[in-house]
């Protein structure tokens, strides 16, 4: 519980620090957490199997509301997981909301060798 709360902490830090068009929000799906992006640059604090992972977010030219990245997940589930992994999504912004459903294929290899394919959708205030 005491690394929820430093996570949940460190995530509001960085985003009310952030000169980078923070984003906060929550997630659900695969992983029921905390989002939060700075540009290009988005974090994930997952809860149900205690989670944390990191992408860098690339837009795609000339489709505003599609996005792909790349980047990597710690998970804590029964065991000490790493993984690469890749990040494929959809995202579209109302007002300060924004609201976005991703796909992501991850390769862990620390811990075993494992290739699951993960889902997450959810909604970022925009400061």
């Amino acid at each position: 519980m005491k690394i929820a709360v430093i996570g949940v902490s460190l995530l509001s830090v960085l985003a009310l620090s952030s000169q980078a068009n923070p984003e906060v929000g929550v997630m659900v799906g695969s992983d029921n957490g905390l989002s939060a992006q700075f540009d290009d640059i988005r974090v994930n604090l997952g809860f149900s199997e205690f989670s944390l992972s990191g992408d860098k977010i690339i837009g795609f030219p000339d489709q505003e509301h599609f996005y792909y990245g790349f980047g990597g997940k710690w998970s804590d589930h029964h065991h000490n997981k790493l993984g690469a992994r890749a990040v494929f999504g959809a995202h579209t912004v109302v007002e300060q909301f924004r609201f976005f459903a991703e796909i992501q294929p991850i390769v862990y290899v620390i811990d075993d060798l494992e290739v699951k394919l993960e889902a997450s959708a959810g909604v970022r205030y925009l400061f």
